[in-house]
Order: structure tokens, then C-alpha cells, then sequence
């Protein structure tokens, strides 16, 4: 049987929940070698078992994507297991409250843009000289519909995934002829730990209106095929771009959305 991802290594930041989680188990099991990092050992290291339980390889690294330094050894770290560098997911996330941006505070607005936009720099500012060094290699942004739609309440973070979106289609210029793609995956919702209470709490009421205005009835309808998303419909769509399926695809916003953006 073949592997779509045999012998690839793919590194997965925000690897221990949600897509990150997901995201490693499905590349580890179409053959990768995979890294995953975070901030929260105890789930990467659940990631990681769970992985080398399939007879997987697995390597959970603790780092803050925002850290320069933090980031530098992690990808150290990468190389110096596995020998090389294919595949880097940029995962991790996370979102501002649901405000307007005059009610946001300084300190929400910052650490937004420290992990969505600053840290998916700084790993493919580290990434990309070892992806040139063994001949080429796939740039994954976990990015959102958020980047392409206004939204109430939530300017930062679709402002962080926007800077997000146009830092790829930039790289993906800029690296070409190093044979390094770069695209994104934009997902509307997906039923992760960031959200996964918030959806239950919608779900359980659901004609009633929860910030920014709506129900989970509204939610369903902004989806036209007919539910929201799962981890795992996010991590296939990572596995075709990080394989050689996708190797003439470069600067490409893949919407995995449930036809939300298609209205």
C-alpha cells in the first residue's frame, strides 16, 4: 500500500488539539514522520503516543511560535531527528474576543497578531532554508474564510488572518524557484476546542442568538452542506497539499468551507 506522504517530514504547529491534532495523525498515517509543537506539552505528547501507537513517528516539541529563538531550535530540533525538512503546517492560532475593534484592549489586538501573523513567519523564516537545502518543499497556512469577509465583532482576527493570507501569496512569489509552494487552507467553522463549547451551548438552544447575533440555526445556514466542519475534513485537504499531488499549485487560497464564501 502506498502513502500519499511517504517518508516527508511534516512539521505541525498547534499540533496537540483540534486541526493541528488531526492535521499529524492523518499525514502520520499516509506516511509522514511528523514534529508537532505548542504550548501545552501533556496534549502534545497525547498527539504523539497516539501516533507512534500506529507504528507512527512522532516528535512533540514545546514552543511558543512567537519566540524567535523558541522557534530557531525548534526547527533545529526537526533537522537534527529526522535529518530534513518537507512540510510546514502553520497551525497554530487564536482568535480575539468577540468584539468591535473600539472595545478591544491593546493586549488582545498584540497577542492575535503574535501568533496568527507573526508566527507563521517566524516558522517559515526558519523553515525555509532547510526546505531549500533538500531541494524543495509545501508551506501549509491554516488560515480562515475570515481573511476574505467582514464580520461583526471580530475585526482583529480577520485582520490578523487577512495578514496571514497575503504573507503567503508574497512567500509563494518569492520562493518559486526555490521549488518551495506556499498556500493556505481557509476553513469556516470546524468543530475544534477553541469553539467546541460555544457550538454545544448553540446547539442545545438553537434558535436562540449568541455573539455576534446568531444561532446555531443561522450557523447551519451560512453552511449550505448542511453542517459544519471536523478536524479531519481540514487535515485531508493539508495531506493534498503536502503531497506531490499538488506540486504545480503555489499561492492558492483552498476555502474548505461547507460552501459558506460560495453565497
Amino acid at each position: 500500500m502506498s502513502h500519499r506522504l511517504q517518508d516527508k517530514v511534516v512539521l505541525v504547529t498547534g499540533g496537540g488539539t483540534g486541526i493541528g491534532k488531526a492535521t499529524a495523525l492523518r499525514c502520520a498515517a499516509e506516511g509522514a514522520r511528523v514534529a508537532i509543537c505548542g504550548r501545552t506539552p501533556k496534549s502534545l505528547e497525547a498527539t504523539a503516543d497516539e501516533i507512534r501507537g500506529e507504528g507512527g513517528h512522532a516528535l512533540p516539541i514545546r514552543c511558543d511560535v512567537s519566540v524567535a529563538d523558541e522557534v530557531s531550535e525548534m526547527i533545529g530540533s526537526v533537522v537534527d531527528e529526522y535529518g530534513r525538512l518537507d512540510v510546514l503546517v502553520n497551525n497554530a492560532g487564536v482568535r480575539a474576543s468577540i468584539l468591535t475593534v473600539e472595545e478591544l484592549t491593546e493586549e488582545e489586538w498584540q497577542s492575535t497578531f503574535e501568533i496568527d501573523a507573526k508566527g507563521s513567519w517566524l516558522c517559515s523564516k526558519f523553515a525555509i532554508p532547510e526546505m531549500r537545502r533538500v531541494g524543495g518543499g509545501s508551506i501549509i497556512m491554516i488560515s480562515s474564510i475570515s481573511a476574505h469577509i467582514g464580520q461583526p465583532q471580530q475585526g482583529c482576527y480577520n485582520a490578523a488572518k487577512a495578514a496571514q493570507e497575503l504573507l503567503m501569496k508574497c512567500m509563494a512569489v518569492d520562493f518559486a524557484e526555490d521549488n518551495i509552494r506556499v498556500n493556505s487552507i481557509c476553513p469556516a467553522w470546524v468543530r475544534t476546542e477553541m469553539n467546541r463549547d460555544q457550538l454545544a451551548e448553540m446547539q442545545s438552544n438553537p434558535g436562540k442568538k449568541f455573539p455576534p447575533g446568531l444561532s446555531f440555526r443561522d450557523v447551519e445556514r451560512l453552511h449550505p452542506i448542511g453542517r459544519v466542519g471536523e478536524p479531519d475534513d481540514i487535515a485531508w485537504a493539508v495531506v493534498y497539499l503536502a503531497s506531490d499531488e499538488s506540486q504545480w499549485v503555489t499561492g492558492s487560497s483552498l476555502m474548505i468551507d461547507g460552501g459558506y464564501t460560495c453565497q
